[in-house]
């Protein structure tokens, strides 16, 4: 059996990074984030994977988590570009290199307030099931 995950990350990063929509609202799509980066921005995340194998198939189920980083008074921003990450990842049939993607679905969301009060960190994560190709 293959790990998949790098694949898979590449996959999502260059679902985001890639599209003209989300990059007109944020100040681009990282993996490791910058010091002096200008907000708002998104995070490819933390990842954990465990085996969903079956007699037959040897796979993987992923979690992922997308953050998005805004200094916009309130949350509007920070939904927005939300938004449009779960209308890219949700249920999309992304290519990943040496395996199949069989599904990608959004989990769960939540906005909080990091600590400094002002930045708002929106949090999303996404279940992908993997399987050898």
């Amino acid at each position: 059996m293959s790990d998949h995950s790098l694949e898979l990350q590449k996959s999502i990063f260059n679902a985001l990074d890639g599209d003209s929509t989300l990059q007109s609202l944020v100040t681009d799509v990282y993996d490791f984030v910058p010091e002096s980066t200008d907000f708002p921005y998104v995070k490819v995340g933390e990842e954990t994977s465990i085996d969903n194998g079956t007699k037959t198939l040897q796979g993987n189920e992923h979690t992922l988590v997308i953050h998005t980083f805004s200094r916009y008074r309130g949350s509007k921003e920070v939904k927005e570009i939300m938004s449009r990450i779960y209308a890219l990842l949700h249920e999309s049939s992304l290519s990943v290199s040496g395996a199949s993607l069989v599904n990608l679905r959004f989990e769960f969301s939540d906005v909080i307030k990091e600590n400094d009060g002002f930045t708002s960190h929106g949090l999303q994560r996404f279940r992908a099931v993997v399987y050898d190709s």
